[in-house]
Parts: structure tokens; C-alpha cells; sequence
């Protein structure tokens, strides 16, 4: 061994045993691989970069596992920067994790040299070799998509997952990412538990059953829902299926029984704001805009400071000891013309003492109505000890609901309690040292037309030792709400689900409901699983369409590329192909892709947008289907001050030249002038020479010949092959 690393594995050594002397039930594993051993099972695996000149390593256990971390880095004075660590498992030598990094300021092109077919086989071909057990694995069935538009690709990642009795195991397995440009091994995980038992699927309950039992507890939810505004302007309130719960349950496969999968825990407090000092004024006169003016006025229609804060004072109690910190008017932005004013006080204390506490309460600034408070006390003496629970849950109860029926008795006769999700449900984790509640939470939805509305309603939490309401919540506004009319039916909306998000058996690590764990150093036993595997980019859909939506109301594009019947054998198949996988894309209304027709000007704008990666999701009613993009395309100059796009006018190659050059960022240059040729017999035809010029030097001309044809139309084939080659430039 030598010196230098014999000295680095003394010095472990040595530390291991003053810690094994002084503290022994703290003692990790030993090591039964030397340091200079597990140098040399990551050396061989892998080649360190010569510019990664420095060394160091570390010892660790993590779940009872010793291992090695070794990491390499180049000198502060290197010209090449980076780093890579590669850890072992210091009892079986495996490579548990390797990750590389190297500056690299060349700039890439948004499509890279390599295709993840061809990546695929580098990590496969390298997980083999790495790790005996990648014969025990296969590749998940990931949902990958092509990135939109020009967003660069710069590796691809592999998950390979454990497979036993023919059922993955996602919890195990290995993952592998390689460098989409040079298919270099970017980053290694390996992980895989030897000492659990996996149960028998020969006695499983079919999967009709199983989905029957899913269903009973996982069914999307109608609801409605309130997307977030447009600046001040509100969006209409929508009718939904909620898919959100439904990926928190699955089915045992050998009880048949709904169990909890996620575990959630309750941890909320308030902060308040800081009320600033008011800015001098200038002593002459200042003209104020219209806009602040309308602001001026809507301020002094509210309450004073004082009128709030009597408000807030005649519900929360403010015991003796706090001191009000700070007072905050401002604008709510989930209502933009809702005001509030909050308030915080925080408890003093002695120098001796270490009891803390803070209320805070937010106030309609127009009304009046207490809309939150939250008291929060921590008092280490009787907080270390069990709580003494003076209160059950029914009794709690009772205490929130004649505290909301004092504050809003007719908004709270139009909600119903809400279900918790994890009631007469298998828990998660059930542990010895569960301690009595200190509180208990409710929660109450408000109901329009017999459908909860969750955003809008009651939250309160009492502590189950005074009985004291300690939080309270009310979210509530005068909205519009569409009638439940034509909605898809709990079967459609059930088989839309599953067919999205189809139901799959697999194991999965959840703990029987009996079992005490110590989740330092046990693991939960394994379950065979019937649930929802593929979590997809959303939790609901139109619940008249079926369509998913995002968070803010819009259709989630589809991660299916276009496929088109009528592109097949022709010359630019496989650039429109491409395109069609980044959903560039779409085709014509009639799923056709029309090769050999010109393109019109708005669908030539729609497609270099969408190539920059410009994806607006916002649906429009006002102008034309393209509005968007148009608006767009002059935010970024593309459009210039007197240009339109003409509904059904072709693109000539000019003006794509023009539009592409401007979408880059190089109309600046290209104006310039008397600096110009354009390489073409009939550059006399042409009008922006500098756009022209530079749309050719750089290789964008999709039909490059002798003449450049200005006013030629572009055919949407050859709009594709042009998109292609802008996605081939290198991109800082």
C-alpha cells in the first residue's frame, strides 16, 4: 500500500476507534475492504480524468451499510474544472453511486449527436459490466418524452428496476445517465436490499377485484376548482374530476384490502410581515397616474389600522406578555381585489427564559371578517413531555364548529366536513413512540349544487389538552360557478383515470398496520401492490371532455408525438418525424401534415415559436387561433411595428429568412448596412441582405441553390427541414 494512503487509512482507523471506545452503540460497521482496496474497484470501473489531480476520501454507514466515498477534483489553477465521487459498499464492493461533472463553456446545439437508442445500449452495455445483477432487471417503462421545442437534450437516463417472480420492484434496481453528445457516463446508482422476503403471487386477487377495491377509495373526485388569476383578471371556476387522492391508495393483492401508500404530516405556522417606514414626500406637487389614483381611493375605503386591529382583538385572544410586532396591509394574490391586514404579536420573555410564542391574524381589510389566525406556543419544559389530552376528537369537534358558526353561521351551513384521506385506511407507518395529539384538525368544504368546492371553506385546529381553538382558516369569495351539466359519469370518469394512469401489481415496501418500527434500522416488509404506477403531469380533468388539465386550467399537451399518413417515404419524413416527437408539430386539423403545400404565415410563426420553445397553454377566445404567438412574436421583435401575419398568406423564403434571423437575436447585425452579399445570382431581388446572408452562412436555407428565389412560398416541408436545422445550432 502506499505511504500516503496507509496513512489516510490509519487516520480512519484510528478515528473508528476512539469513536467504538467512547460511544459504542454509536459505532458503525467496520470496513472489510481496505480504502486502497476500493481505490482500485473504482479506478477499474472507471477512468479519473488526469485533471482531477486531487484526492480524498471518507468512511460512512447509512441503514447498518459501511462504505467509501472517494472523490476526485481538479486544482483551484486547473484549466479543466470538475469533480467526480465514486462510492463503495465496504463489505460487498459494489459500486453503489458514481457521478462525474466537467466544465465545458462549448456551447450545444439543441439536438444532440446521439439518440437515446443509441444511449440505451451504452448504459445497458455498462450496467452489465458494472453490476453481476442488471440480469435481474429491466428497463421501466419511464414516461420520457422528447423536451418541446429547443430545449437542449444533454444526457439520457436509464432506470433499470429489480424484477422478482417476474414483478418489478422499483424500489431497487440501477440507474444509469449517459452524455447525449459523446456518450460518456455521466452518473451510476446502484441500490438493491439482500435480506427481504417477497411474498407469493400465486394466491393474489385478480385484478377486476383489485381495481373494484381501488376504486372504493382512489375514484376521481367532482369537484370544482378555482384556477389562480391572470394578474387582476379571474379565471372562470371550473368542473373537474380530482385525481390527487387517487395516487395515495392501492390495494393489497393478497387481502384485497385499500392501504395508504404516502404518509402526510400536518406542520403549519404563520409568519407576519414588516410594516415599513413611510418615505419622505417632496414638499411640491407630484402628478399621480390614473392607475395610482384608483389606488389612493381604494385605500381610504378601508379600514384604519385601528379599526382592523379592534377586529382582529374581539376574536383572538391576546394573553399578557405579547407585544404587537408588526401591522401589514396588502393585496391578497389568489383575489387580487381582496385587501388584508395582518397582524403579529410575539410573546417577550426573560433572559432566563426559553418559552416562545407568536399570534398571528389577517383581517378583510374592507369587512372586517377575521379571515386566519394561528396562535403557536413552545414552552420546552411541558412540550418534552406526552401531552395530557383533555379533549377526544368528537369533543374538539364541537369546539370548532361553534366557533365557525359564531364567525359565519350562513357560509358554514353550505359546507360539509371533509373525510380524512387516512381514515379506516392501513397507515403507513405505525411507531411505538406515537405520542397522544396535542391537537386535532378539521376541515370543512364549502358545496355548490351539491359539489365541494375544497378550495373554498373552513380550516381549525384545537388543542386537546385546553380545548382552545389554536388555528383558524376561512378561504371565501363571490364567484361565478358553471351549472353540472353534460358531465361525464363516475364509470367514464374511473375508466378515464385508468386509462391515463393504468392500474399495475408490483412490490412496494409498505408496513403491515401492526407493526413498531424503527425507522433508523428496520425496513417495512414488502407488499405485492395493486396501484397507480405512472403519476403522470397532472391531478385532474374536464369533467365534461375528459381532458387533463394543469393547475391553471389548460390542456396538458399531449405526450403522444403526432403521427402523420401522409409523410411516409417522402424526402423530409424524417425532419417532420422529429419535429412531431418535440411537438413542434401537430399537423393539420384534418391529422394530415400536408408536405408539399405552402405554409401560411401564421402556421411558419407558430412553427419557429414553437421550435425557440415558446408553449403557451392559456387558451384564447379573442382573435384568431394564432393570437398568441402573434402577440408573442412581437414581444420578441420578430414582428416588427406595421407587420402582420396574413390569415391564409404563404411565407415566402424571405420572409422566413427574416423572421428566423430576427427569432435568433441577430436582427441588430443583420440591419446593418452596406456591409452585405448575399451568395445568390439573384441577390438584386433581395431586400434584407443582412438577414438573407446570414440565414444562409449559417446553414438555415432548407433548398439551398444558385438563385435564393426571395419570393418563392415555402412549402411546410421545407419550413420543417429549415426548423431542424435552427435546432442544430450550437445554443450558449
Amino acid at each position: 500500500m502506499p505511504r500516503g494512503l496507509r496513512r489516510v487509512s490509519a487516520l480512519i482507523v484510528a478515528a473508528l476507534l476512539l469513536v467504538t471506545n467512547v460511544a459504542p452503540a454509536l459505532a458503525a460497521p467496520a470496513a472489510k475492504i481496505s480504502l486502497e482496496e476500493a481505490v482500485v474497484i473504482a479506478k477499474t470501473a472507471f477512468t479519473i480524468p488526469s485533471a482531477f489531480s486531487e484526492f480524498s476520501s471518507s468512511f460512512s454507514s447509512y441503514s447498518g451499510k459501511p462504505r467509501w466515498q472517494l472523490n476526485w477534483e481538479s486544482a483551484p489553477e486547473s484549466e479543466t474544472q470538475g469533480s467526480m465521487s465514486v462510492t463503495i459498499d465496504a463489505e460487498t464492493k459494489d459500486i453503489l453511486s458514481m457521478y462525474i461533472w466537467q466544465y465545458d463553456p462549448n456551447p450545444k446545439p439543441a439536438l444532440p449527436k446521439h439518440s437515446r437508442a443509441e444511449a440505451e445500449k451504452v448504459a445497458r452495455e455498462f450496467a452489465a459490466r458494472i453490476q453481476p445483477r442488471f440480469a435481474e432487471t429491466r428497463l421501466a417503462e419511464e414516461s420520457y418524452a422528447e423536451p418541446y421545442g429547443g430545449r437542449s437534450v444533454e444526457e439520457y437516463s436509464f432506470f433499470f428496476e429489480r424484477i422478482v417472480n417476474g414483478l418489478p420492484f422499483a424500489a431497487n434496481g440501477i440507474r444509469v445517465q449517459v452524455d447525449a453528445n459523446d456518450l460518456s457516463i455521466r452518473s451510476y446508482s446502484y441500490t438493491w436490499d439482500s435480506d427481504l422476503i417477497f411474498p407469493d403471487p400465486a394466491h393474489i386477487v385478480g385484478e377486476s377485484q383489485g381495481r373494484e377495491a381501488f376504486l372504493s377509495k382512489g375514484a376521481p373526485r367532482l369537484i370544482y376548482y378555482r384556477p389562480r388569476p391572470d394578474g387582476d383578471k379571474e379565471r372562470p371556476v371550473l368542473l373537474v374530476y380530482n385525481t390527487e387522492q387517487s395516487y395515495r391508495y392501492g390495494v393489497d393483492a393478497l387481502t384485497g384490502k385499500v392501504i395508504r401508500l404516502d404518509q402526510w404530516y400536518r406542520l403549519a405556522k404563520e409568519a407576519g410581515g414588516d410594516l415599513g417606514a413611510a418615505a419622505p414626500m417632496d414638499e411640491g406637487r407630484v402628478e399621480l397616474t390614473p392607475e395610482e389614483e384608483a389606488e389612493v381611493r381604494e385605500i381610504l375605503d378601508l379600514l384604519s389600522q385601528e379599526e382592523a386591529l379592534a377586529a382582529a382583538t374581539k376574536v383572538v385572544r391576546v394573553p399578557k406578555g405579547y407585544t404587537l410586532a408588526s401591522a401589514n396591509l396588502r393585496k391578497n394574490w389568489d383575489y387580487p381585489s381582496l385587501r388584508l391586514w395582518d397582524f403579529y404579536w410575539s410573546l417577550e420573555r426573560g433572559q432566563e427564559e426559553q418559552k416562545s410564542g407568536s399570534i398571528s391574524v389577517s383581517v378583510d381589510a374592507r369587512s372586517g371578517e377575521i379571515l386566519s389566525f394561528s396562535r403557536y406556543e413552545w414552552d420546552p419544559e411541558k412540550d418534552s413531555k406526552k401531552p395530557e389530552v383533555n379533549y377526544s376528537e368528537d369533543e374538539a369537534r364541537e369546539i370548532a364548529i361553534r366557533f365557525i358558526e359564531s364567525l359565519q353561521p350562513e357560509r358554514f351551513a353550505a359546507c360539509k366536513e371533509e373525510e380524512p384521506v387516512d381514515r379506516d385506511i392501513i397507515p403507513l407507518y405505525e411507531l411505538d413512540h406515537q405520542d397522544p395529539p396535542r391537537s386535532y384538525s378539521f376541515t370543512w368544504a364549502r358545496y355548490v349544487n351539491d359539489i365541494p368546492f375544497p378550495q373554498h371553506g373552513f380550516r381549525v385546529e384545537v388543542n386537546s389538552t385546553t380545548g382552545e381553538v389554536t388555528s383558524y382558516n376561512m378561504n371565501w369569495a363571490d364567484l361565478s360557478f358553471p351549472a353540472p351539466e353534460d358531465l361525464l359519469s363516475q364509470e367514464e370518469a374511473n375508466a378515464t383515470l385508468l386509462a391515463e394512469s393504468p392500474l399495475v401489481l408490483e412490490y412496494l415496501t409498505v408496513p403491515e398496520p401492526q407493526l413498531k418500527l424503527d425507522p433508523e434500522n428496520e425496513k417495512p416488509p414488502v407488499r405485492l401492490v395493486y396501484h397507480l404506477r405512472t403519476e403522470g403531469t397532472t391531478r385532474m380533468f374536464d369533467a365534461k371532455t375528459g381532458v387533463f388539465l394543469d393547475w391553471q386550467g389548460n390542456p396538458v399537451p399531449d405526450k403522444k408525438a403526432a403521427s402523420f399518413s401522409d409523410i411516409a417515404g417522402h424526402w423530409a419524413e424524417a425532419d417532420i418525424q422529429l419535429l412531431a416527437e418535440r411537438r413542434v408539430v401537430t399537423g393539420a386539423p384534418d391529422g394530415l401534415f400536408h408536405p408539399d403545400e405552402n405554409i401560411t404565415q401564421p402556421a411558419y410563426m407558430v412553427m419557429l415559436l414553437r421550435t425557440l420553445g415558446y408553449q403557451p397553454r392559456e387558451q384564447t377566445t379573442d382573435g384568431p387561433w394564432y393570437s398568441l404567438y402573434e402577440k408573442e412574436a412581437r414581444r420578441r421583435g420578430i414582428l416588427k411595428e406595421g407587420e402582420t401575419l396574413g390569415a391564409v398568406a404563404p411565407t415566402t423564403r424571405e420572409q422566413a429568412a427574416v423572421w428566423t434571423i430576427r427569432a435568433l437575436g441577430q436582427d441588430r447585425i443583420a440591419s446593418l448596412e452596406g456591409i452585405w452579399q448575399v451568395p445568390a445570382a439573384d441577390a438584386s431581388a433581395v431586400k434584407y441582405l443582412g438577414h438573407v446572408a446570414l440565414y444562409i452562412a449559417q446553414g438555415l436555407d432548407p433548398a439551398p441553390a444558385n438563385s435564393f428565389e426571395p419570393a418563392l412560398p415555402l412549402t411546410r416541408a421545407k419550413a420543417a427541414s429549415g426548423m431542424v436545422k435552427v435546432l442544430s445550432l450550437p445554443r450558449p
